[in-house]
């Protein structure tokens, strides 16, 4: 698993992550196709597409194939790691400044 700070800064990266994150974590039940994420986030498809990657590349967000069609949705467990990894990483850098 990649260290609490790298995924910090993986995760802040980009305008369209955090926007892309805040998305599926307040709906985490939503399935929907790139073009479908990028209309709700207000952004084209092409404009999101490195960024959905890595979310993909990181396990956050999973991938399945229905016909022609591929469904983005949150890995809930996967995500639950990295938040927990995230929060112990902001504690310890919290009580390190203290």
């Amino acid at each position: 698993m990649i260290d609490g700070e790298s995924l910090v800064q993986r995760l802040l990266s980009s305008d369209i992550k955090v926007d892309l994150l805040t998305l599926f974590r307040e709906n985490p039940g939503l399935i929907d196709g790139i073009d479908g994420v990028a209309q709700r986030i207000g952004r084209k498809s092409r404009a999101i597409e490195a960024e959905v990657k890595d979310l993909l590349d990181l396990g956050i967000l999973g991938k399945k194939q229905v016909g022609k069609v591929g469904l983005l949705f949150l890995q809930k467990q996967k995500d639950a790691e990295i938040q927990s990894t995230v929060a112990a990483y902001l504690a310890s850098v919290g009580s390190a400044s203290r």
